[in-house]
């Protein structure tokens, strides 16, 4: 039997920062066009994962998986990138039992994502 190492992911909270890094502190207009494509990306890719789960389809999710773990990633949260990749592979053998703590990671993200929707971006900066 394996013991699986705990992942802290709970305490992390989505944030701009490598985004931010990317763009340079110069180029807002890039950034503006990054974070609006991350976000309409990270909303078909959320709604595909739904789908799959809601069918049954895990091996389809784990698909979903492997492409919302790296907008985890870039938007400043590696626990929670290191779960999905764990749930990804949990999922590729047909196993469903970390969809509720991912489906959490996926809530945080959105809710951020509704917020600087809302014209908040400027605190979530990092």
């Amino acid at each position: 039997m394996v013991v699986m190492q705990h992942i802290n992911y709970r305490e992390e909270s989505p944030n701009l920062a490598y985004v931010v890094e990317l763009a340079g502190t110069s180029d807002f207009d890039f950034e503006q066009k990054f974070v609006a494509i991350l976000k309409q990306e990270f909303s078909w890719d959320l709604g595909r994962y739904l789908f799959h789960i809601n069918r049954g389809e895990p091996r389809a999710a784990a698909e979903m998986v492997h492409k919302l773990k790296y907008k985890i990633r870039v938007l400043g949260m590696p626990n929670a990138s290191e779960f999905a990749e764990r749930h990804e592979e949990k999922l590729h053998i047909g196993e469903t039992g970390l969809d509720e703590d991912f489906k959490r990671i996926l809530k945080t993200i959105d809710v951020f994502l509704k917020k600087m929707e809302s014209g908040m971006e400027s605190d979530y900066a990092g």
